[in-house]
């Protein structure tokens, strides 16, 4: 191989520099974050608020291993389609009740067979509850 091929195939290493630094702030709320064109008005929207209006439930033990879970859907609260604030109700049931639980396709999943105490849990904190069986 003549000294041309050789040259060619060298691969330059790509030099990658930051020109940024480390900030420390006493605010809680970034003012803006870079690259994402986000501002201070955006990111409050996303904030967790109480979830309060009617809610259903249903009880379902197919495809879990026989185990019963309880399945909160079709809550009329506008702020239910955040996702936010659903993981808030559903870590508050989860503390009250002593279970376990995730959020799936705006519904909260909740491993627990008692349905009347989950019932009351929901009333103390505001919610309307319907039941249907199936």
């Amino acid at each position: 191989m003549s000294q041309a091929n050789k040259e060619k195939k060298k691969i330059k290493p790509i030099k990658l520099e930051w020109n940024g630094s480390i900030a420390f702030s006493t605010e809680e709320k970034p003012i803006e974050l870079k690259g994402n064109n986000t501002t201070l008005q955006n990111l409050e929207k996303k904030l967790a608020q109480k979830i309060k209006g009617k809610v259903n439930i249903r009880k379902e033990t197919k495809g879990r291993s026989g185990k019963p879970v309880a399945i909160l859907f079709n809550f009329t609260d506008p702020e239910a389609k955040n996702e936010e604030s659903l993981k808030l109700l559903c870590s508050e049931l989860k503390n009250k009740l002593a279970c376990g639980g995730t959020t799936e396709n705006k519904e909260i999943i909740l491993m627990l067979r008692d349905i009347e105490k989950l019932k009351e849990t929901l009333l103390k904190l505001g919610c309307v509850v319907n039941f249907s069986p199936k």
